[in-house]
């Protein structure tokens, strides 16, 4: 949520981008949201059934939404799992656009398919830390079938296509958090709001990262790879889930269906260079929460192509490490490529 695109999403990029987010990765990054979020009233009868079985009669707690920690603990519940001996899988897809003159509409130019597993540990300090590992693979837009290969209809060339494949991307997440991008660490307020309507049992969370980070592909190293001395990136991630199980205390979390919008440079693989324009992402993202679950022609595109520890979260000794993306991974697997004849 490359995410994207899936979670980037979310704190420092080494201790979300390491939010969800692609950012090099599906997931990877993200601003302050300032939109007031609606606390659930009082008294609301619990409803639904809940993805454990359980009845959610049982233990319920009335959430309050502006309260920080109260907010943190329900957008834990719905990207990850309370409980830190659980891990988490999510499923996303869709297709990417290119944005580039101003008179032109959007040029679909492929599509994405990816998962993410990650673990959340709580601490001490109120702070949940994030272990999260994610891949994805471009497809063709039209037959959905993975590609290996694609000609770029923006320079008409034929390049190689490189797999979303981060192995750590963890994130610290809390009230107020950090985040390295790429070595460019920046504090960003937790305050992502909530929709809530009781009648159909349904709470909503929007969550979004938006940066401006200087460029660690620099144009004197990767003339043809490095989209500026700049990277813009923004990720948008909206989840729906129902608000019984928010507030079922039995429950240490709950599914969800959402999308993830990304906006940001141009791939290095790509072979774009510095021509004027961005890429768009349009995903949905789910969580259909363990392996066995997911879509069995994925499962054997990451078990073929990148090996099954993509199937597992980091462990929790690789707290610390620099988080991967798309960038620093293509960068540490390939030279630049020469100059065009």
């Amino acid at each position: 949520m490359i995410y994207s695109s899936q979670l980037k999403a979310l704190t420092d990029r080494r201790t979300l981008l390491r939010n969800m987010l692609a950012t090099g990765g599906v997931a990877a990054t993200l601003p302050a949201i300032t939109a007031c979020a609606q606390e659930a009233p009082s008294g609301q009868p619990a409803g639904g059934a809940s993805s454990a079985g359980a009845a959610l009669e049982t233990v319920k707690q009335t959430i309050n939404f502006r309260d920080a920690s109260q907010n943190l603990k329900a957008f834990i519940k719905v990207v990850g799992d309370l409980d830190p001996t659980m891990e988490t899988v999510g499923w996303f897809g869709g297709d990417i656009f290119a944005v580039t003159d101003q008179d032109k509409p959007l040029q679909k130019l492929f599509g994405v398919e990816g998962m993410g597993v990650l673990r959340v540990e709580p601490q001490d300090d109120g702070s949940y830390r994030m272990f999260n590992r994610e891949c994805a693979f471009y497809t063709d837009p039209f037959t959905g079938e993975y590609i290996d290969t694609w000609k770029n209809p923006l320079n008409n060339e034929e390049v190689e296509v490189v797999s979303i494949h981060n192995m750590t991307v963890n994130a610290e997440i809390a009230p107020v958090f950090k985040m390295d991008f790429d070595g460019e660490v920046q504090e960003i307020p937790f305050t992502p709001p909530w929709w809530v309507q009781e009648k159909i049992n349904t709470a909503m969370s929007m969550f979004e990262v938006h940066i401006v980070a200087p460029n660690a592909m620099t144009v004197e190293e990767w003339p043809r790879e490095s989209a500026g001395p700049v990277n813009r990136i923004s990720e948008m991630f909206h989840r729906s889930a129902r608000l019984s199980e928010l507030q079922n205390e039995d429950l240490t979390t709950c599914n969800y269906d959402g999308v993830w919008t990304r906006i940001g440079p141009w791939l290095p693989w790509m072979l774009q260079g510095q021509a004027p324009g961005h890429l768009l992402y349009r995903t949905f993202m789910t969580r259909p929460g363990t392996i066995d679950l997911m879509p069995e022609k994925l499962l054997k595109q990451v078990s073929d192509q990148l090996g099954e520890q993509y199937f597992v979260a980091p462990p929790a000794d690789t707290w610390g490490t620099q988080n991967d993306s798309s960038f620093s991974v293509y960068m540490a697997e390939n030279d630049p490529k020469p100059e065009k004849t």
